[in-house]
């Protein structure tokens, strides 16, 4: 996979999202956050629309938790393939399941952005290899579908990247 794609994937693209940030994830008040927010609970700024009403404002009204915040593409991916740009918003029933997926993307693109950033280092043309096998099963070429999404074995693949991941101090010693 050419590593411009790769990044392509790898970006936040909130416009091509149901918001799941804003409604998946759980946030205690803190210093990043003012206040307590449960899993499964949309943001109290999160508007009908689905639209964070104060989004150009997040760093000075106390949310730099949702300013440091990054999906690493994994909302648009839940959103656009597998959900084909349907949303928990105008369907209520997705809400469960689009977060179930939102979930096991986060892993799965932060395992996919280890990657991008091991490409960066003077592999082997074995280890490379390897690499590029673990890009194209977290990286379909046509894109993700719900089939291929219930056929991954998330935890097998991700204690896969994990384990090749932590061999590369054997090869670059």
């Amino acid at each position: 996979m050419d590593l411009n794609q790769l990044d392509e994937r790898l970006k936040a693209d909130c416009e091509a999202c149901a918001s799941l940030c804003c409604v998946a994830l759980a946030f205690d008040k803190s210093p990043v956050f003012p206040f307590d927010k449960a899993s499964g609970e949309a943001c109290r700024n999160l508007e009908d629309c689905g639209k964070c009403r104060i989004h150009a404002d997040l760093a000075t009204t106390g949310y730099m938790g949702c300013v440091q915040f990054h999906c690493n593409g994994a909302g648009p991916i839940v959103t656009r393939d597998l959900f084909s740009g349907s949303s928990w918003q105008t369907q209520p029933h997705l809400l469960r399941p689009m977060m179930e997926a939102f979930w096991v993307f986060l892993r799965l693109q932060e395992q996919v952005l280890l990657l991008r950033h091991a490409a960066n280092l003077p592999l082997p043309e074995s280890k490379q290899k390897e690499l590029h096998a673990f890009l194209e099963e977290l990286c379909p070429e046509d894109g993700w579908s719900w089939d291929k999404f219930e056929a991954l074995d998330h935890a097998r693949v991700s204690a896969r990247v994990k384990d090749w991941l932590a061999s590369l101090r054997d090869v670059l010693a």
